[in-house]
């Protein structure tokens, strides 16, 4: 069974909390002379009450809507499937929402007639915009982590990158593979003729300036970034490598792993969906999330999808 992206909630219950009351107050308040008459009315209490829970539910609804929608669908390899499932979910389902709210709350249960309710031509559009403007905060929020996670693993590379050339990176572990017109040694000969049995089980990756041994089984895919080798393992810690795709490929179990193009080497665990593209290419989604989609060409597609179902 593959494993599932974890959905989690933006933690902003206090700041919906405060927001909410405070939407409660305004549109209360909204188009009224005289604060006074509008605190000693009827139904100042429970017009107060009806809108704090409206906005509650909307804001939450909305912060649930993104919570999935960076997970399942983030904006950068599904911007135009993100944006409409944005429109639809984050904009429509909510405004309709509101419509139907307010309708109950003002014609069904305190017996206005709709000529005597401004909320539709007054309130509502300000709601729509409202809705707009607390989806742009989320999406805004979203692309400032995804930046600030992204600057966090360049500076993590480039200290790795400053020690790689001084820090032994374990070839008693990880045998190099001879360059063109090496001669290939008996111990190799045996290495490539043994079949999955040889294959390598650790490897040893470089973290600043520790030699980090790491089981091939939490490894979730390799992949190139610059002229180094990247690897990301399953809690998705980022680590170099001293050896190219093509070495790692004769030394990994082909049954776990596949090499996707020329700058991906992924685990089948890894392997969280594909989608058939153009021209017979196969778009895969892998867990953890890369920052980009992994293309996989026509010509690699079938092997591919027989290693799947191997």
């Amino acid at each position: 069974m593959k494993p599932e992206k974890v959905i989690s909630a933006y933690h902003d219950f206090w700041l919906r909390l405060c927001v909410s009351v405070l939407l409660a107050f305004f549109f209360v308040f909204l188009g009224s002379d005289s604060l006074t008459d509008i605190i000693k009315g009827k139904y100042f209490i429970a017009d107060v009450l009806a809108g704090f829970i409206l906005s509650f539910i909307v804001t939450t609804f909305i912060n649930l809507v993104n919570a999935y929608l960076d997970t399942q669908y983030p904006w950068h390899p599904h911007f135009a499937t993100r944006l409409l499932y944005q429109i639809i979910a984050g904009v429509v389902v909510p405004a309709a929402f509101v419509l139907g709210f307010m309708y109950t709350y003002l014609i069904v249960l305190l017996g206005f007639t709709s000529q005597e309710v401004q909320f539709f031509h007054t309130e509502f559009p300000i709601s729509i915009l409202f809705i707009i403007f607390w989806n742009v905060v989320y999406v805004s929020y979203f692309f400032y982590k995804e930046s600030k996670k992204q600057k966090i693993e360049l500076h993590s590379l480039k200290e790795q990158l400053f020690t790689l050339q001084q820090v032994n990176t374990g070839e008693e572990i990880l045998p190099l593979i001879p360059q063109s017109g090496e001669q290939v040694n008996a111990d190799e000969e045996i290495l490539n003729e043994t079949g999955s049995d040889s294959k390598i089980k650790i490897l040893v990756a470089v973290s600043g300036n520790k030699n980090i041994p790491i089981p091939v089984e939490s490894i979730a895919y390799f992949f190139k970034a610059g002229s180094f080798t990247t690897l990301k393992t399953f809690q998705s810690d980022t680590y170099l490598l001293n050896h190219s795709l093509d070495e790692l490929v004769r030394l990994l179990d082909e049954f776990i792993f596949f090499r996707a193009n020329r700058q991906f080497i992924i685990n089948i665990k890894a392997c969280h969906y594909f989608t058939n593209e153009e021209n017979g290419k196969l778009a895969l989604q892998l867990i953890p999330v890369h920052t980009e989609e992994v293309v996989i060409s026509q010509k690699r597609a079938a092997a591919f999808k027989d290693w799947l179902s191997q």
